[in-house]
């Protein structure tokens, strides 16, 4: 009888304990899901009703339809309005669809967007955490401008001789892989190879041939960390949605063995230079040139040499990789899409090929007898600057730029009514959706690198390009990454004909589970060696 009265009061107890945990799950779930739902709708900003829990980005999760393909779609609705409400998840973010209010947050008000949303630990994720990327309010402006400097267009033409140098031997290599003067070859693949290689180079100061050796640390961990199908990319998403989430479960961008790899690297390579008096063109030199300067910072964050009171720059070891590492990654990832999208243009464009084409010989003609190609005569090529751009255009490798408000600012539609924004809301720049609206880009689906000739160039307000941000945060690397990609084409253009194969997919589709844009069968391209 004691048992059976224990029994029934223990089951009371467990009803009564699921009825309220079931409780908080109905409480908790019409606080931050069907009460949050109404969130745009009480400040009068315009919206698109979220599904429960996935948000507005519901069709890309599921896999339904691309990430450019979902904010593209609320940028054509809500066409009247400067601003629009999306979902991210749970989390309200404001888009900017007007190209004046994209200008006036990233530049003339930028001191109230500073930051990126991610929020990293330094301590606990010394890579990425330390990264300029990361960093935040004046940590940040502090490591840019002691980072500016390296990229520099006088920088840049002392680390253009290795870029040439490597790009020579790799197409040597391509070509001595060729079988009856022809191979077939996936885009992604190659120029990954490419990149991998002169980044380790001109970021590590490390020569490697990925070419001839397939499996070299550096790129098989490079691939890994830019693997934003896998689960490197569900951690970029997290860490970009749920940045307060990921930082309280202390949870790592770069696994462990990453950030030993590439703390090991960075320091052997430093340790032995400075040992030996070893001075390379590269961008570990110029970070252990800005750790030997005392560079101190007036009130206004003003660098300064001498005389400079308010605080000395400190460098960590840890600092030091992070730069060499996101570096790594920015090269490794960004430029391949970039050269894999040109790549494929070029070769269902004959017409645009040839052009180009005539370009690179006449230069490589006005050469003298051993002459290399040099950082002044690369910048001189109009029109391969011109197909450049027209790809970062039309393919560029993000769907948005994000921001969060660092201190109260004011949106105004074009009616009028206005919205607060709060620190710590969100903001995107749907950088994607702008550079393919028929407003700023006439017929924006066609590939017409015409439209960045001088005679048209001052028709278009140049702030719509948006492939590498707008403003004091734009990507430090912008000028390198373009350099490299510039100096790639040229070699290949002067060694072959790029055309369609058996495998090329025209019109591409893009992969729906890829955060980035990427071809859905790969971007397979013939390539035809040319007789010299």
């Amino acid at each position: 009888m004691a048992l059976q009265l224990l029994g029934a009061l223990m089951g009371a107890m467990f009803s009564a304990g699921g009825a309220l945990a079931l409780g908080m799950v109905a409480l908790l779930y019409y606080y931050y899901v069907v009460r949050g739902a109404r969130y745009f709708a009480e400040r009068g900003v315009p919206y698109q009703p979220p599904t429960p829990l996935l948000g507005n980005g519901a069709d890309f999760l599921l896999r339904r339809r691309t990430m450019i393909e979902v904010l593209s779609e609320l940028y054509g609705r809500f066409a009247r309005h400067r601003f629009f409400g999306y979902f991210d998840f749970l989390s309200p973010i404001y888009v900017l669809r007007d190209l004046e209010l994209v200008k006036q947050v990233c530049i003339k008000d930028f001191d109230h967007f500073l930051n990126h949303r991610i929020d990293l630990d330094e301590n606990h994720d010394p890579l990425f955490g330390r990264a300029l990327f990361a960093m935040r309010d004046s940590r940040w402006r502090n490591m840019r401008t002691v980072l500016s400097p390296a990229f520099t267009g006088s920088k840049m033409r002392l680390m253009f001789g290795l870029i040439t140098t490597y790009c020579e031997t790799a197409v040597r290599t391509i070509r001595s892989e060729t079988q009856g003067g022809r191979a077939d070859l996936e885009m992604k693949e190659l120029f990954r190879r490419f990149g991998n290689d002169i980044v380790a180079t001109c970021a590590f100061g490390i020569e490697i041939n990925s070419f001839a050796d397939r499996t070299n640390a550096f790129y098989t961990l490079g691939k890994e960390l830019t693997n934003l199908e896998g689960l490197q990319g569900l951690k970029f998403l997290a860490f970009s949605s749920f940045p307060r989430l990921m930082r309280l479960l202390r949870l790592k961008l770069f696994s462990d063995r990453m950030t030993t790899f590439f703390r090991h690297v960075v320091m052997d390579t430093i340790a032995q230079r400075e040992r030996r008096n070893v001075v390379r063109h590269d961008m570990i030199n110029l970070l252990m040139e800005a750790r030997k300067q005392e560079l101190k910072f007036d009130e206004n964050d003003n660098v300064t040499v001498n005389g400079g009171q308010k605080r000395l720059m400190d460098w960590t070891d840890d600092d030091l990789t992070a730069q060499c590492t996101v570096f790594f990654f920015g090269g490794y990832d960004t430029v391949s899409t970039l050269s894999s999208f040109m790549a494929h243009e070029l070769a269902v464009n004959p017409d645009v090929q040839q052009r180009l084409r005539e370009e690179c010989d006449a230069v490589r003609a006005s050469l003298g007898d051993g002459e290399k190609l040099s950082y002044e005569t690369l910048q001189s090529m109009k029109y391969l600057d011109m197909v450049a751009t027209e790809t970062m255009r039309l393919w560029t490798p993000a769907p948005f730029l994000d921001r969060i408000c660092t201190k109260p600012y004011v949106l105004e539609d074009y009616d009028g009514h206005k919205v607060q924004l709060h620190k710590g809301d969100g903001v995107w720049v749907p950088a994607a959706a702008i550079m393919r609206d028929p407003e700023l880009f006439p017929d924006p689906d066609r590939f017409w690198p015409d439209r960045f000739a001088p005679e048209h160039r001052g028709n278009m307000d140049t702030n719509a390009l948006l492939g590498f941000g707008l403003g004091p945060r734009n990507c430090i690397g912008s000028r390198f990454a373009l350099m490299e990609a510039k100096a790639i084409f040229y070699y290949l253009l002067t060694n072959f004909y790029l055309e369609k194969g058996p495998d090329t997919q025209h019109p591409i589709r893009m992969k729906l589970a890829s955060i980035a844009p990427s071809a859905e069968k790969g971007f397979w391209i013939r390539f035809r060696v040319r007789e010299p």
